[in-house]
């Protein structure tokens, strides 16, 4: 029998699993089946994480897959839209390099000091955010036949840009002090 308290990790782990059907569909532009996906996994980002806290159904699991399933969803998307030239390169590279880092630095702490507390912040939120909301705009533009004013992307492009950077720095920071105080780090200098 299915516990009620695994509602949100499924919805993750199906998030997750929507990844690869969200690249194929755009890879071969059927763009909007991607954008129909894309939305799904979107609203699946905000309904997890609302059922977990709303029902105290919080779990270490959920807790580690949502955030990777989010930088999975906005790096996969925003490489195939990069790469077929739906998406600014620089914009992507900004992206990827920062959910990268992200990832890198909580798998670098958590092999020298263990697995880390993860605890979402609001520019993190804003950030996912701001992506998910810019790589929808790209899907309904492209499945609409550029429906949206270029003016719109050009502002979305360069919030998102700041936003991303700010977060990065942001994290950058964090991982940096917690590394800095731990004693286990400090032990391996």
């Amino acid at each position: 029998m299915v516990k009620l308290s695994h509602i949100p990790n499924a919805i993750t782990s199906i998030r997750l699993l929507l990844v690869v059907p969200i690249a194929f569909f755009i890879a071969e532009e059927s763009h909007c089946i991607a954008l129909v996906l894309f939305a799904v996994s979107g609203l699946s980002d905000g309904l997890d994480g609302f059922l977990a806290r709303q029902f105290g159904w919080v779990s270490t699991f959920g807790r580690l897959i949502d955030p990777l399933a989010d930088k999975l969803m906005m790096v996969t998307t925003t490489i195939v839209l990069g790469v077929l030239d739906h998406f600014p390169i620089m914009l992507m590279l900004l992206i990827v390099t920062k959910d990268l880092a992200i990832l890198g630095g909580v798998f670098s702490y958590t092999s020298l000091a263990g697995f880390p507390k993860i605890q979402p912040n609001l520019l993190g939120k804003l950030t996912t955010a701001a992506q998910i909301i810019l790589i929808a705009m790209v899907l309904v533009d492209l499945c609409m036949a550029n429906i949206l004013p270029e003016q719109l992307f050009v502002s979305w492009y360069w919030l998102v840009a700041v936003i991303t950077a700010f977060d990065g720095v942001y994290y950058l920071g964090i991982w940096t002090a917690r590394l800095a105080d731990d004693p286990r780090w400090k032990e391996t200098m």
